[in-house]
């Protein structure tokens, strides 16, 4: 807490500095090289802007993933700012956030889903998680047509459960992106390499004796894997040697962008090597590939703006299950790794369509996206099983100047489907057992996700003098034909204090 208020007040000592009438947010997003892999074009606009800004809110509400809390207070701070100066401009930002969470269990890891291996624990109780981040990047002129750049974006979290099974995790996810521009007229050409490493560690514990043994379950894919006592050899949170549960994943790729006039262009490649595990004892390896693309077009008129944008993702990895074995000869103990099988292989498809219309009175946004992936678990022969799960969203949100006060409001829809498949590759295997699913989990989770919903907000903004503001907002989320939810609604309140300089 003491590091909150620390942070909290340096954003507000910026209060001081003198104001710009256009905010810092229409800027950024003016730029669709902002929203790029290549800093290198944030000299493409020539604007400066910054803020500061606190804020706290709350959720709550029974519509909610496996993982999520029952409700929880969040506060925190963030800052950013572009800066041109004559032949170099400079742009970052760092943010602060603390969040505490009532009723939670489910994942243990920070980020659920972002891997393709998840833990699960099911004592319900009070998490705490805080997460530092920032970015910085500087685009420099070398002639009147060439330009180089570098920006580096990081961010770590911790969190720590407070009731067994308690659990510790720590996490990085840090990207380096070098890169460089040639530019004439209306005409940009830009590439840059990428360079990303992301990792968590996830490292349970209990405190004391208890009655019964507390579970946990080792998600494979799906919902498929293994459930046995927290401490068990097939779950990988306690063995001798390693004692918790580390995550790694490096991916290097470059990426292209081009822009004439109003239309903006940009494709991305990476390729991931991720393995979970530790010296000898890697358990899983999880090796993928992912592309992007981006496409933008800007008109500016006399009173107005228009901004469209549409971003296509694929990625697709598998899942490889170490065959460990370990060989004590005179008291030391040797692991041997006998190959690999593929129990897991995904492909996913993501597509975002967008419009932007602004005046000075106002500011109207409209978007969608569908995204579809498909997974296919093996990780006991001769089973098979097959799963095609889509989502879809489509909302608008629109802002009204008036005065000193800014009137917002959103509404979208949401929904999804899943299907699967099952079979046997063989009918001779003799095989009599088949893999484990956490059926019950598996049911809330997919209905979650794939439940037609509504979402509704509203927000209200005072702009005091000198660029100061106070914003509050409020959420309403409800899903529709719930069978394993039992409430359908999740709702949410935000306070912010901040200022545009």
């Amino acid at each position: 807490m003491n590091k909150t208020r620390c942070i909290l007040a340096s954003c507000l000592l910026l209060c001081g500095l003198t104001v710009s009438a256009q905010r810092y947010e229409r800027v950024l997003k003016s730029n669709f090289w902002n929203d790029s892999k290549n800093v290198t074009g944030v000299r493409q606009d020539t604007v400066s802007r910054s803020y500061a800004e606190a804020y706290g809110k709350y959720e709550g509400g029974g519509f909610r993933d496996t993982w999520q809390a029952s409700e929880g207070w969040s506060t925190g701070a963030v800052t950013a700012s572009i800066r041109h100066m004559e032949k170099m401009t400079l742009a970052g930002s760092f943010s602060f956030d603390q969040t505490e969470g009532y009723g939670m269990c489910g994942s243990m890891f920070i980020k659920p889903g972002f891997y393709p291996v998840d833990v699960l624990e099911f004592t319900p109780g009070r998490k705490t998680l805080q997460t530092y981040a920032f970015d910085g990047g500087i685009s420099y002129d070398l002639t009147k047509s060439w330009r180089i750049g570098a920006k580096m974006d990081f961010e770590s979290a911790n969190m720590a459960k407070r009731k067994d099974l308690r659990h510790s995790n720590w996490r990085l996810d840090m990207t380096v992106a070098p890169g460089f521009m040639y530019h004439d007229g209306d005409f940009a050409l830009g590439a840059n390499y990428l360079l990303r490493k992301t990792s968590e560690t996830v490292e349970a514990e209990q405190v004391g004796t208890a009655a019964s043994s507390y579970y946990a379950f080792l998600d494979k894919g799906m919902m498929y894997g293994v459930y046995s006592v927290w401490s068990g050899s097939g779950l990988h949170l306690h063995e001798a040697g390693v004692m918790a549960l580390p995550v790694k994943d490096f991916s290097n790729g470059a990426a292209v962008q081009i822009q004439y006039k109003g239309l903006f262009a940009e494709v991305e490649y990476l390729h991931s090597q991720g393995r979970i595990g530790e010296k000898e004892y890697i358990w899983f390896r999880f090796p993928g590939n992912e592309v992007g693309a981006k496409l933008g077009y800007r008109h500016i008129g006399a009173r107005s703006e228009h901004y469209a944008r549409l971003r296509l993702g694929w990625k697709g990895l598998g899942l490889d299950e170490s065959i460990l074995e370990k060989v004590s000869e005179n008291g030391v103990t040797t692991v041997y790794n006998h190959g690999n099988n593929r129990i897991l292989s995904r492909e996913r498809w993501t597509l975002s369509p967008e419009y932007e219309y602004i005046t000075s009175a106002m500011e109207f946004h409209a978007g969608a996206s569908v995204d579809w992936t498909g997974s296919l678990s093996s990780q006991m022969y001769p089973y098979a099983y097959y799963q095609s799960l889509m989502t879809w969203k489509a909302g608008a949100d629109m802002i009204l100047h008036l005065g000193r006060f800014d009137l917002g409001a959103a509404a979208s829809l949401a929904g999804g489907s899943v299907n699967e498949e099952d079979r046997m590759v063989s009918g001779t295997s003799g095989v009599q057992t088949s893999p484990f699913r956490l059926q019950d989990w598996y049911d809330r989770q997919m209905e979650y996700r794939t439940a037609s919903r509504m979402d509704a907000g509203i927000s209200l903004r005072y702009n005091f003098r000198r660029g100061i503001y106070l914003k509050a907002e409020g959420r309403w989320l409800h899903g529709f034909d719930l069978k394993y939810i039992d409430d359908g609604n999740r709702y949410g309140v935000t306070l912010k204090l901040g200022y545009n300089f």
